[in-house]
């Protein structure tokens, strides 16, 4: 219910069209899609230590064989998380 009434103040801040048409209305959009972006990898990060941790647990095939690859993964994830992250902060000062 409050997603929905967040993007129906997007829409009345950008003149109740569907249409990007000012500056304002761009960052907003932008924003809630870097949200998103930033929550997916961010899972995927928190998805690949846990696979990890697990095959190491359970100390088998799994982990000898991808070990290396799901920490290179997890490695990947973060740094793009903080990317997306950083670029929120700069798009909410300016």
């Amino acid at each position: 219910m409050t997603a929905h009434l967040e993007f129906q103040s997007y829409l009345n801040i950008c003149d109740n069209s569907w249409f990007v048409q000012g500056e304002i209305c761009t960052i907003y959009i932008k924003m809630d899609v870097l949200q998103i972006i930033l929550v997916v990898f961010m899972a995927g990060a928190l998805g690949a230590v846990v696979i990890g941790v697990i095959a190491m647990a359970v100390n088998g095939k799994l982990n000898k064989n991808h070990s290396n690859k799901l920490m290179r993964l997890r490695v990947l994830f973060q740094a793009i998380a903080v990317l997306v992250f950083v670029i929120i902060i700069w798009l909410s000062r300016n």
